[in-house]
């Protein structure tokens, strides 16, 4: 690893890439080494802002000596060929949420990685949202006693102008659409904050976007210990973004991931938590490069970013089947 940074090669060069890319250069400990795109135009704008490397295929980048890790975010089809390739090369792995669009091939991101002796790190950044962290702390300390519901929504009306030239329009390449784009990252920062999921019904439909996929799902969630949830997404709305914890001694209502509130059972108002700003990208980018040099491991390893995902195969099962579909069945049967 060079010793003016650990080198990152991102392979995907679309809109959140460069996202990922502007957190890197925030940090002093990273540097960007390499880009690829199968669109040629995409990637010369990408080394042109970044002041990096071009390079002509996946494999092309994961040999640079300059690449410590790759981070992946190419469409979801394309995350375990990108990430087979980065491991056979030696290079460490980041790969955006979701891991996988199925189980098989996410399991085929952990086991390459794994025989390959590389960190496997997985985007899901909203659990480090502030609010977030802060809930997590707050349920440690029993402010709301027994949790007794969970509620969570994330969507927006980026489906709305989804065209046949863009990867997230057919079912086969993003099934779910937005449950499997924005509702997977609460899959993940649910179970975080309150434990493992159990089982998923679940209900889809097509209803605003062009898109060939369901634009609008809603999944009832049974949590280990039966504590139920609900998790909602969609394509078509003004965006939304929140998560709220309801307990016999109070709730938590966390809007944003950054303006978070908190009604003890004692009050009929709810209260303003502070809270601090988080560079969640850069965070979990520099959790990444340190956990490569041996110093500890992901928060968000391979396994946590399979449970996420098993949530949004359970979810798919459960509305083709009409019934609700437990997580172990998912995870058994690959579903």
């Amino acid at each position: 690893m060079g010793s003016n940074g650990f080198g990152l090669g991102f392979i995907g060069c679309g809109g959140y890439s460069r996202q990922l890319a502007q957190a890197a250069m925030r940090s002093e400990g990273l540097r960007i080494a390499a880009c690829y795109d199968p669109v040629p135009e995409a990637a010369e704008r990408f080394s042109a802002d970044f002041s990096t490397v071009r390079c002509g295929s996946a494999e092309e980048l994961a040999a640079m000596d300059a690449v410590d890790g790759v981070v992946i975010v190419s469409p979801n089809n394309a995350h375990r060929p990108n990430a087979e390739a980065a491991a056979a090369a030696g290079k460490h792995v980041f790969v955006d949420k979701p891991i996988a669009n199925t189980i098989t091939d996410a399991r085929a991101i952990i086991s390459a990685c794994r025989q390959a002796g590389v960190t496997l790190a997985v985007g899901h950044n909203g659990r480090r949202m502030p609010g977030h962290r802060k809930m997590k702390h707050m349920l440690a300390e029993g402010a709301v006693g027994k949790p007794v519901t969970v509620e969570a929504n994330f969507s927006h009306s980026g489906g709305l102008g989804l065209t046949p030239a863009q990867w997230r329009f057919y079912r086969d390449e993003c099934p779910g659409l937005p449950l499997m784009q924005l509702g997977i990252h609460f899959a993940d920062t649910a179970q975080y904050l309150v434990g493992d999921v159990e089982e998923v019904c679940s209900f889809m439909s097509r209803i605003a976007t062009p898109a060939e996929g369901e634009d609008a799902t809603v999944s009832i969630l049974r949590f280990v210990g039966g504590v139920p949830g609900y998790l909602g997404s969609n394509y078509a709305s003004p965006s939304v973004y929140y998560i709220n914890i309801y307990g016999t001694e109070g709730n938590l209502y966390c809007e944003g991931g950054a303006q978070l509130q908190y009604r003890p059972k004692t009050s009929h108002e709810r209260h303003d938590v502070p809270i601090e700003p988080v560079d969640t990208q850069r965070e979990e980018l520099e959790e990444f490069a340190r956990a490569a040099r041996g110093e500890g491991a992901p928060e968000v390893g391979g396994e946590a970013g399979l449970k996420a995902l098993a949530v949004v195969r359970a979810a798919l099962a459960s509305h083709e089947r009409r019934q609700t579909v437990r997580i172990a069945e998912v995870l058994e049967k690959e579903l």
